[in-house]
């Protein structure tokens, strides 16, 4: 009898895409009509989200039969097939894959080769130019996009023995293109390259085409991946020499001397680097250790400008008489230090502090920038502030580049022209963008750092915020009185409580502060959309999109998963409307990454408030202005009824719900919950148990990520007569 995986080779159909049914971005997972070219039709599900009408495929599965619609094909890889008709040709040629060709070269292609257009576009492009008169830059955009199609389905074929997910695929596909498959049989931990391709589908695939486990490649690769791992879970700058070749061990499943050997051919290939940084030899990727230099050179150069043009302006600067004492000294550290740092917990009054700051350097009519790492964070500091503040993406005019990433309009070469920048919640900043905004900055100008370094720190590599903190090289103050205002808050009271590492007593009511002590795991999320969907809304007189719910983990019963199904199964149910990258209109939603194109933000939230299926778009609206998404930009939105607390970073509500269960227990750190409680205004919500935010608060997560911003600040040459005589470049736009 055939093994399982023979069965599944064994049946091939070909056959014209007459329809997609469904097509989930997210999973690959899809549903098509295929007229079949030996008569007949045929329901075809697998990974074929990413076909479209017209299209002509020969898929490699088998047939089942499906309880509710009946004999399915169901496929485990396609193949593209050349449209065999005029009629299919037209079909595949109008689909979105062709959109960004003009139409009229389309149609020309069509007219003048009829069915052998698809023949034409594949191997003869240049008879698109010299016979039916298409601009050189249309036939090749016709190409390319004909052998993306062709590109997707070799690369879906060659990883399916290995199991790989579509997003893992797609991402290989969107950083390799047309050379993926070549690439991945030469050596497919080359794909380690792409943003979502991880070691095993790597080393999965490496099995599959035979690679031996003790390659210098699959070792070399094991050690990248280990120091990605490092960077990318725990926010490591770098790890010890020893540490990493520990790391790479259980990864590569060999001993010491092997993962030692997969360290050092890393090294040599220049994948890897070691350096010294406090007298230990640390590895990290180059742009790793060029992104920590980067920012420790830039801060040297600002802290060693030879007096400010602030400094000749503002030296005898008089903060206003109300200030505490705190207050008045950060205040005038903004003016008297190039770089200073303002820090302090809730209503120890920064806000206050900041619009000191901004008021006194208006008035010396010099200009001032406000910004913060996330749209979320930036649109908060805006309106505590009074003054406009934006992303640092869009303070330094970010734009995307080819393969990923972001290029900067200001930097080295272009300085930003304000004389003043204040930057919030930069515990949230990483080392590398806290590196691209600092060599913006020119020679003269302040830069004022705020922020809590007892919240989260940020997503990204590197510990910013405590790193300058710790190298005692910055000026910094920072602010510990409670205000009037804030000294009755049991919000502030219960979050000075956390850091101190003991909670006090928990009631159903106490003051700002409410428990809804559930010990039953099932009724945390009921008890959490009732509380959204009615209690909240008709006790504090707020809005439902007033109130937040926050939570330590995406998965588990009581996680942000379920909590957004069940909320927006009473908020917002599907009721079988059309949908677009798995989103109804109505539905509530937040941008995850920084998107110049759509001029969108890491935190931005918003809504749905249209879409269309047919064409694969979906129109959501935020504070900003309306914003429409593709299915490929739509899957840098996530569902935001419910957020984990790295997430709510940056923001706050006037309500907050918090989820605190037992089962969340491997994420309840003391940083975590202070952060999670800091994020309410004017009411914090508890749903759980007390115990467990008691634990938290007993759990003290060290803040042990392996960094030298601190130490290279310490070894940085301070001396500003010396680094007087080497001036930096600045070019100024005219």
């Amino acid at each position: 009898m055939p093994a399982d995986g023979d069965l599944l080779a064994d049946e091939r159909i070909t056959g014209e895409v007459l329809g997609v049914v469904y097509a989930d971005a997210d999973t690959g997972f899809g549903v098509v009509e295929l007229a079949l070219q030996e008569d007949g039709g045929a329901r075809c599900s697998g990974p074929l989200s990413d076909v479209v009408e017209g299209q002509t495929l020969t898929l490699v599965g088998r047939w089942r039969d499906h309880p509710r619609y009946g004999r399915t094909f169901e496929s485990v890889y396609y193949e593209q097939v050349a449209p065999s008709t005029v009629a299919g040709l037209r079909s595949f040629l109008a689909s979105e894959r062709f959109e960004h060709v003009p139409e009229r070269a389309r149609l020309r292609v069509l007219t003048t080769f009829g069915a052998g257009a698809g023949r034409v576009i594949e191997h003869e492009t240049g008879r698109l130019v010299a016979e039916a008169g298409l601009d050189p830059d249309d036939a090749e955009a016709l190409h390319e996009a004909w052998m993306t199609g062709q590109a997707l389905g070799e690369l879906v074929r060659l990883v399916e023995p290995a199991g790989w997910p579509m997003d893992a695929v797609r991402a290989a596909h969107a950083r390799f293109g047309t050379d993926a498959a070549r690439l991945a049989r030469q050596d497919p931990y080359r794909l380690l390259e792409a943003e979502r391709v991880r070691f095993a589908h790597a080393d999965a695939l490496a099995r599959s085409l035979g690679i031996a486990p003790t390659d210098p490649r699959r070792l070399a690769a094991g050690a990248r991946a280990a120091v990605a791992a490092a960077r990318r879970g725990e926010g490591h700058q770098h790890l010890p020499r020893e540490e990493c070749v520990r790391a790479a061990m259980p990864l590569l499943r060999v001993d010491a001397i092997l993962a030692a050997a997969g360290v050092d051919a890393a090294v040599a290939e220049g994948a890897l680097e070691v350096e010294e940084v406090a007298g230990v030899a640390v590895v990290s990727t180059p742009a790793g250790f060029a992104a920590e230099r980067d920012l420790a050179d830039g801060l040297a150069r600002l802290l060693t400008t030879t007096r400010s043009r602030l400094q000749a302006h503002l030296e005898g600067v008089d903060p206003a008489p109300e200030l505490t004492t705190g207050q008045a000294d950060a205040v005038r550290a903004a003016f008297a230090s190039p770089v200073s740092v303002l820090t302090g917990g809730p209503g120890t009054g920064k806000t206050r502090t900041v619009q000191e700051i901004v008021r006194a350097a208006e008035e010396a009519d010099l200009e001032v920038a406000l910004c913060a790492p996330t749209g979320r964070a930036a649109k908060r500091l805006e309106e505590l502030v009074g003054r406009s503040a934006t992303t640092v993406h869009r303070l330094l005019e970010a734009r995307p580049v080819t393969g990923g990433g972001f290029a900067f309009r200001y930097g080295e070469h272009e300085r930003l022209p304000q004389d003043l920048l204040v930057v919030d919640e930069v515990s949230m900043c990483d080392t590398w963008l806290a590196g691209r905004l600092v060599r913006a900055l020119d020679d003269g100008a302040h830069l004022v750092l705020v922020g809590d370094p007892d919240q989260l720190p940020s997503v990204g590599p590197g510990d910013v915020l405590r790193d300058v903190l710790r190298s005692s090289v910055v000026p910094s103050t920072v602010l510990t009185e409670i205000h009037r205002q804030a000294a009755g808050s049991r919000i502030v009271g219960l979050a000075r409580e956390v850091l101190a590492g003991t909670v006090g007593v928990l009631k159903g009511a106490d003051g700002d502060v409410f428990l809804a002590e559930e010990a039953r795991r099932p009724a945390i999320v009921p008890r959490v959309v009732e509380a959204v969907a009615e209690r909240a809304p008709a006790y504090f007189g707020v809005e439902i999109d007033d109130v937040q719910v926050l939570a330590p983990m995406y998965k588990g019963p009581a996680g942000v998963h379920a909590l957004n199904a069940a909320l927006k199964e009473r908020l917002n149910p599907a009721d079988g409307r059309p949908s677009v990258a798995g989103f109804h209109v109505g539905d509530r939603v937040m941008q995850t990454r920084n998107d110049p194109e759509l001029d969108v933000a890491n935190g931005d939230v918003g809504r749905v408030v249209d879409l269309s299926r047919r064409g694969k778009t979906l129109r959501v609206a935020f504070p900003r202005g309306e914003v429409t998404y593709d299915a490929d930009q739509a899957r840098d939105l996530v569902a935001a009824w419910a957020v984990t607390v790295h997430k709510s970073q940056g923001g706050e509500w006037p309500v907050v719900v918090l989820v605190c269960d037992r089962s969340h227990r491997i994420m309840l750190w003391r940083n975590l919950v202070y952060t999670a409680v800091t994020r309410a205004q004017r009411a914090l919500i508890v749903v759980g148990q007390a115990e467990a935010l008691r634990a938290a608060a007993r759990h003290d997560r060290p803040s042990d990520r392996r960094t030298g911003l601190a130490w290279r600040l310490e070894q940085a040459d301070l001396d500003a007569d010396r680094r007087a005589t080497h001036p930096s470049r600045t070019v100024r736009p005219a």
